[in-house]
């Protein structure tokens, strides 16, 4: 059964009212679910203003994944890639996540963002374009 984020929230937070129904359910039910529910769930946890994280995703979420799985599986892959490089360089969710999706399928990333460079995924930077054509 698909299960969306508030799920993942209910397992994670210490205190939560629907944590005894998801733990219920994981008895009951083969659950799984996206990445885009977890890129919501380290969304969540992400401080825009003191740029880090209020939870250590790097423990969170492989034992998260251990309950609930993302499917189609290479996408778990590309998680816990992007799971390592927010503990290792203190990325943003979403570059995180783009980072994980080029790394583990071996893409160049087209774009302006220079985390990627950080990450080692190759990049290209956007700007090249206009200026390689003229």
């Amino acid at each position: 059964m698909y299960v969306e984020s508030d799920f993942l929230f209910a397992l994670a937070k210490p205190e939560d009212w629907p944590k005894e129904n998801a733990t219920a359910a994981l008895e009951s039910e083969d659950v799984y679910t996206s990445l885009t529910a977890y890129t919501e769930f380290l969304v969540y946890w992400y401080d825009e203003d003191a740029a880090e994280y209020t939870v250590d995703a790097a423990t969170i979420v492989p034992n998260l994944l251990e309950l609930v799985p993302v499917r189609p599986a290479e996408h778990e892959e590309a998680l816990l890639a992007a799971v390592s490089f927010i503990e290792e360089y203190g990325t943003t969710p979403f570059d995180s996540v783009h980072a994980g999706i080029a790394h583990t399928n071996g893409d160049t990333v087209l774009s302006t963002e220079q985390d990627y460079d950080t990450v080692s995924v190759d990049r290209v930077p956007l700007d090249s374009y206009l200026n390689d054509t003229e």
